[in-house]
């Protein structure tokens, strides 16, 4: 999936998903300084920048877990001659269905961090959410003062490649990104962006892979250290088919 070659990470996406079918990762979470569950779950989709799981037990979006897989090398951000992948990571998302009867969890994940943070230490059951993305690909996180609540549209950590092209901003207008997306809802998208956008402003926003376009409007532009910025964007006039895209994962997640 690319939008043009200005895009570099998806090759790594569609080789991760290659292999995810032949792919096990041993899942570590810690929910108190003395209680700690592990099980072996199925990889459904992996790519540098994160993972889908199938788990038998439900993740709270925003805690941390730890994961351990012989990923390839080319996919990995730092011990790429160690036979095991470990790496840190955050729940994104976590999504009940029923297969042969039994209810599974289809979990989505980003990877962070090679150890955890002195945060986490301290209180496994701290919540964090992701406030940029590091050189190396890993993505940045910080802690968040309250919990995950589920919204009216749940957002999903998928990353899929899209343009942005700014309007009305005179000689700013016609301006384009190719980038991709950091976590999509029916009504909106938060995308990396280096674009001038103010907040109000009116983007064109278009995803060539899922055939959809729509106007959408900057509702909030968010700084980022040693990254691009983040805009948060709301949809005018189309709701994105985020249906479509669960449905061909969690497809993925039972074909393997």
């Amino acid at each position: 999936m690319t939008v043009n070659n200005q895009i570099e990470t998806e090759p790594e996406h569609r080789q991760g998903n290659r292999h995810a079918a032949e792919l096990k990762a041993t899942v570590q979470i810690k929910e108190s300084n003395d209680g700690i569950w592990k099980e072996v779950a199925k990889v459904s989709s992996v790519s540098r920048n994160g993972a889908g799981l199938r788990l038998t037990r439900p993740c709270v979006v925003g805690r941390l877990l730890n994961l351990t897989m012989p990923l390839d090398p080319e996919l990995r951000a730092y011990d790429k001659k160690e036979e095991v992948y470990s790496v840190a990571s955050i729940v994104q998302y976590c999504n009940a269905s029923t297969i042969d009867g039994e209810t599974v969890y289809h979990v989505g994940v980003g990877f962070v961090a090679k150890k955890m943070p002195d945060s986490y230490k301290a209180d496994p059951a701290q919540n964090y959410r992701i406030s940029g993305m590091k050189k190396d690909g890993l993505w940045s996180i910080t802690e968040a003062e309250l919990q995950f609540k589920n919204r009216k549209q749940p957002r999903y950590w998928i990353a899929v490649p899209v343009l942005i092209s700014l309007l009305q901003r005179g000689d700013n207008a016609g301006a384009k990104e190719a980038t991709y997306t950091k976590n999509i809802c029916a009504g909106g998208v938060s995308v990396a962006c280096s674009l001038d956008a103010k907040i109000g402003d009116k983007v064109k926003f278009g995803c060539r892979d899922l055939n959809f376009y729509s106007m959408a409007i900057v509702r909030n532009r968010r700084i980022n250290k040693n990254a691009a910025p983040t805009l948060h964007l709301e949809f005018v006039d189309n709701e994105f088919p985020i249906d479509a895209v669960i449905a061909a994962r969690v497809e993925g997640d039972d074909d393997a």
